[in-house]
């Protein structure tokens, strides 16, 4: 059930050509279940930026005891985003009778995480260190959140095919979703 390395090669490829807003194309994508169910590779692919993330962000501090248990708790939110947000986009796509439209989403959703996840990596690591007394930092934290929302509108325009406000709609609701599901999450730990 593991993506072949030219099925991830080709995902990605798909989601820079949806960044250059080319349309979706199904030879760049697998949007059956199957196809689904590797896309959640992307999390596995992902992972090794969102540990560097959460070195520069968490562990590196002298105030936090960063042990094997609270390493766990945080791969299990991360392991729980990555699962939620799909089968709640699926229950409305259902809900909606627009079923078709969700693996269309889906698919492409979890592989644009991959560069997106290490584009954030990047800006974390150069918001830290090398940018640490200057504006550039935050600066550039801006530009990666802004293609982060561009990415994530162009995806859900294209494979919910709907319109631009609609979009925007989707972008703002996953935005608002991560947010809240993250902070009950985190305030589980304990």
């Amino acid at each position: 059930m593991l993506p072949t390395t030219s099925q991830i090669v080709m995902a990605l490829h798909g989601v820079w050509l949806i960044a250059c807003r080319k349309p979706i194309s199904k030879v760049h994508f697998d949007v059956s279940v199957e196809g689904f169910w590797k896309s959640l590779f992307a999390a596995v692919l992902v992972l090794p930026a969102n540990m560097i993330i959460t070195y520069l962000t968490v562990i590196r501090l002298p105030e936090v005891d960063y042990d094997l248990h609270r390493a766990t708790q945080d791969l299990l939110i991360y392991s729980v985003t990555w699962l939620l947000y799909p089968l709640l986009v699926i229950n409305v796509c259902i809900f909606l009778d627009k079923y078709e439209r969700a693996l269309v989403y889906l698919v492409p959703y979890n592989w644009a995480s991959v560069p997106l996840g290490y584009m954030f990596a990047a800006a974390t690591v150069a918001s830290g260190h090398i940018f640490n007394t200057s504006p550039l930092g935050p600066f550039l934290l801006t530009i990666v959140y802004a293609a982060a929302i561009f990415l994530f509108f162009e995806v859900a325009r294209q494979g919910l095919k709907i319109s631009k406000l609609a979009a925007i709609g989707v972008v703002v609701f996953d935005f608002i979703y991560s947010i809240f599901l993250m902070s009950v999450l985190e305030s589980l730990k304990s």
